[in-house]
């Protein structure tokens, strides 16, 4: 399937190839970089080295009105099937240092949550044992307040360092991003996480791994494995669970083409094979129809909806 054009690559492939500490693919499957494992093609894939390569895309995006996306793991995002115009970009490099000093931890943004959480945890500091489990990296952590087994980022981040759209770099506070429920200020801006600086607690090391090893078997558990989904696609609305709701109006088991709702869990979609992205918004459009009606409740999607299936959502809503 042909990538979709932002119509700017003549101009752009020279300017990318000229920034140091970028590497460039073009016309990148995106169904190789989501656990949906669906996706067309991007036209510009990006794996970003620093902070000064990161400063120097964001410029050519604002100068061309390039079509822009960050991505982390990939295990909350659903690719369109005719792929994306612009470019995706995943941070990398310098973006994956951690450091422990006391305390304070410092960790780059392009970590996943679990590999800092357990490496703090064998140093003997507990606070990230709850979250690692969750399927996402520090900056995309830190980018949603994620959330898991009553413990949000927000409790234990002291201070993240953001690169805004037009290339300045500044640091804010956990207060200063308003966090909420599975959100952020950040959220509808261009703004990029690429730092984030935890205080955690002193504890014992072989308990709090220990700790995170069941959590971890706890959450599976509740899961399907073995089947490429993108964990919830819902969040749990005020005081319920998205997962009840679905389950309440009989949806479990439902399918569209190659994608499912989970017969385990109610707030989950699994690409059983060849999925496309129609099929699983299908899905959640009737998820989202079935318990508006019978439950009065508008479930949001927790899942990133990229390019168009964004704007398909939207006018379903209208």
């Amino acid at each position: 399937m042909a990538t979709e054009s932002s119509g700017v690559a003549p101009v752009l492939a020279p300017k990318l190839a000229a920034i140091a500490g970028l590497v460039v693919c073009r016309d990148e499957p995106l169904a190789k970089h989501c656990t949906f494992q669906i996706g067309g093609a991007v036209e510009w894939y990006l794996e970003v080295e620093g902070t000064a390569a990161l400063a120097a895309v964001l410029a050519l995006v604002v100068e061309h009105e390039t079509p822009f996306q960050i991505l982390g793991l990939g295990s909350n995002i659903l690719f369109p099937d005719a792929g994306l115009p612009g470019i995706v970009a995943r941070l990398s490099g310098d973006f994956r240092r951690l450091e422990i000093a006391g305390t304070t931890v410092t960790a780059g943004a392009a970590l996943s949550l679990a590999q800092v959480a357990r490496r703090t945890a064998q140093a003997g500091l507990v606070g990230l044992e709850a979250l690692s489990g969750f399927p996402s990296t520090v900056g995309g952590a830190v980018y949603m307040n994620a959330g898991c087994y009553g413990t949000e980022i927000r409790d234990v981040l002291a201070s993240a360092a953001l690169l805004d759209p037009d290339g300045t770099g500044r640091r804010v506070t956990a207060e200063e991003l308003e966090p909420g429920y599975r959100e952020t200020n950040l959220q509808g801006t261009s703004t990029i996480v690429t730092e984030a600086v935890f205080e955690l607690a002193v504890g014992e090391a072989a308990a709090a791994v220990a700790r995170i090893d069941e959590l971890n078997r706890r959450r599976w558990q509740s899961l399907p494995s073995g089947v490429a989904n993108a964990g919830s696609i819902f969040k749990n609305p005020p005081g319920d669970y998205a997962g009840r709701l679905v389950d309440e109006c009989a949806l479990k088991g439902r399918a569209s083409g190659g994608a499912r709702i989970s017969p385990r869990h109610g707030n989950v979609i699994v690409n059983e094979g060849g999925a496309k992205a129609l099929d699983v918004l299908a899905l959640m459009l009737e998820m989202r129809r079935s318990v508006r009606e019978r439950f009065g409740i508008e479930l949001v999607p927790e899942v990133i909806l990229a390019g168009r299936l964004a704007e398909i959502w939207r006018a379903d809503a209208a």
